[in-house]
């Protein structure tokens, strides 16, 4: 810290957090791209680094600070049609600014509601990424199946977690 502070100070100052959730399903399968995750809760949240809101254009962060981020996602997906539904999603960072995916993809939530495998789930792992200040992100799901039947998050199992660190 500051050399001198019994106890000490914090040489350099804690990073901006977010962590959002959904409390409401949403049917990713609604369209075959961009299936943007909208987020109704954001919990915890501290710092000025980036911008979210609960309400309006809830897909969004808008990043306020260029910097260092570390970014990791999740989303639990349901089948919810009565007819056999065949689903495989991928996961995708969206800076919507530039209109260009970043980051690992998350793949591998294949669902086949006929066999009885009706949840999955998606991941990105832990990644660090530049950001520049202005630049707006959203977490997105695009399909690989022909279907379109309903596929829905579940309710608060999916999270997107971003923190900046420099």
């Amino acid at each position: 810290g500051d050399g001198s502070t019994d106890g000490g100070l914090p040489a350099t100052r804690p990073g901006s957090v977010i962590s959002l959730l959904a409390t409401t399903t949403q049917n990713v399968n609604a369209a075959a791209t961009n299936n943007f995750l909208e987020w109704n809760v954001a919990s915890p949240k501290w710092g000025a680094d980036f911008t979210h809101s609960t309400s309006t254009n809830n897909h969004q962060i808008t990043i306020n600070a260029t910097g260092y981020y570390e970014i990791s996602a999740t989303v639990a997906l349901d089948a919810t049609s009565s007819t056999p539904t065949r689903y495989n999603g991928i996961l995708r960072m969206r800076n919507i600014t530039s209109s260009g995916d970043f980051g690992p993809q998350g793949k591998g939530g294949y669902l086949r509601e006929a066999s009885g495998q009706d949840e999955t789930s998606l991941h990105i792992p832990t990644f660090i990424y530049q950001l520049t200040a202005t630049h707006v992100i959203a977490l997105k799901i695009d399909r690989e199946s022909t279907t379109t039947d309903a596929v829905d998050t579940t309710t608060r199992a999916s999270n997107l977690y971003i923190k900046r660190i420099g």
